[in-house]
């Protein structure tokens, strides 16, 4: 009887690996995209946050702060462009890149996925609401001595 299931492991085995390991990349896969839409995320905050802050600037590129901030850090992505505008008001940050799947290790999820992130700020003058903060301490100091 023991002759009969000698190699039966073997089979086995060979049959679940053909299940299990593109599952396995397809994970692995997955966890990259996840990364880089939110790293994307994460980038598009942190330039945008930076135009914001710098807009009094005359040498704030917005453009330029993103694309260094993401450069050689994407795990799948590729082709990423960065799309800057800072407004009057406000500042818009955006990315777009192809996340590419090799289609031959997994043939259900194979071939390129759009991944973008879009982050729009208003302006924060941080020099102007200092002036109007201290502006409207000097108010409230000169009311109090005029009353005591």
């Amino acid at each position: 009887m023991r002759k009969l299931t000698k190699g039966s492991c073997t089979v086995e085995a060979a049959l679940l690996m053909g299940i299990l390991l593109p599952l396995f990349v397809a994970v692995l896969y997955m966890g990259f995209f996840l990364h880089d839409r939110g790293f994307l995320q994460g980038a598009a905050f942190e330039a945008a946050a930076y135009a914001s802050l710098h807009a009094d600037d005359g040498d704030a590129d917005a453009g330029g702060a993103a694309g260094r901030l993401i450069a050689g850090r994407m795990l799948g992505a590729g082709n990423v462009g960065v799309q800057a505008a800072v407004g009057e008001r406000q500042v818009s940050i955006s990315y777009s890149g192809t996340f590419s799947v090799p289609a031959p290790a997994l043939p259900f999820l194979g071939g390129s996925h759009q991944t973008k992130a879009d982050v729009t700020l208003s302006l924060e003058r941080p020099s102007r609401r200092i002036q109007k903060i201290r502006g409207v301490t000097k108010v409230i100091q000169t009311f109090r001595r005029t009353l005591e």
